[in-house]
């Protein structure tokens, strides 16, 4: 099975359900709440180990409770930890999560820079088939993008915003894919036109995922649509995520861009249809029960 390295943000996701969004100045009582892992770079790692991918994981948790409840989530998943680092006195990124019963969610989170080094150790000889690294961690995403495409591998960026501070890596990468606050940020906007000017600029085949709408892909000369899956959400945490995970190990597979994102869309189309309580990421057995089953029957 393929081998991805995935490098950026690593928290520890405190969540809470509610009855409704809570406002300004007001207490409220949550129905539940779960401590979980998180981060764009952890929960994608979570979503490979899951499909039955082999990942390595990449970036750093402080030297407290948290970081050592994420090392050992990490262990349970099966994801090598040995290029996470641990730096004293410093916390562990956390996120409060508030999710309401439509399964949208909003985050609050709170990282130190000092979680973001400006380098880091990777092997000499690359080991991995594919790479995964988003934007929160700048420095190493550009050392890890650079280090894939040398090696010939897919080198595939998270695109969320603030993106500014991530050009080098979205320079050298073979493939982007913006969140739409992503497009827009590097972009202006986020519509279709905005995509096509994104892989002019980049010269490399960019996507925009949209929630529940269709994703948008540009490999350089045209422009495709690929409609999702309908879904009835219950908590859309950790989607996008595991979207960008699967979609990562699908190019290391050997499927095309179009093939990864239907296969992508699927995985995440599954991870929102689970409560909060699991944990367990869709199988590649439960994605191709999925694709297999007659129209209507899931």
């Amino acid at each position: 099975m393929p081998r991805i390295i995935c490098a950026g943000l690593i928290a520890v996701d405190l969540v809470f359900e509610v009855s409704h969004m809570p406002a300004k100045g007001t207490k409220n009582r949550a129905s539940t709440s779960r401590m979980i892992p998180g981060g764009g770079s952890l929960n994608a790692a979570l979503a490979i180990a899951g499909l039955g991918g082999q990942v390595s994981l990449c970036g750093a948790v402080g030297d407290d409770v948290f970081g050592q409840f994420l090392r050992q989530r990490m262990r349970d998943r099966g994801i090598d930890d040995v290029l996470v680092s641990t730096m004293t006195e410093m916390p562990t990124s956390r996120s409060a999560i508030i999710i309401t019963p439509d399964g949208d969610r909003s985050i609050i989170n709170h990282r130190e820079t000092g979680l973001a080094p400006a380098s880091v150790a990777l092997p000499t000889d690359f080991p991995f088939d594919a790479a995964l690294v988003d934007t929160r961690w700048p420095a190493a995403a550009a050392e890890i993008v650079k280090a894939a495409r040398h090696a010939g591998k897919p080198a595939v960026i998270d695109a969320e915003a603030p993106v500014a501070n991530a050009r080098k890596a979205l320079s050298a990468a073979s493939h982007v894919v913006f969140s739409e606050q992503g497009l827009a940020d590097f972009c202006g906007a986020a519509g279709p036109d905005c995509l096509a000017q994104a892989s002019a600029r980049l010269g490399c085949w960019c996507a925009v995922t949209r929630g529940a709408a269709s994703v948008l892909c540009h490999d350089g000369a045209q422009m495709t649509e690929v409609p999702t899956f309908k879904a009835k959400p219950l908590n859309t945490l950790g989607a996008g995520d595991a979207w960008h995970g699967a979609f990562t190990l699908s190019l290391a597979q050997g499927r095309s861009e179009l093939d990864a994102v239907q296969w992508a869309n699927a995985v995440a189309c599954l991870k929102v249809g689970r409560s909060i309580h699991d944990e367990e990421m869709p199988t590649a057995q439960d994605v191709a029960r999925f694709l297999n089953a007659p129209p209507g029957s899931v």
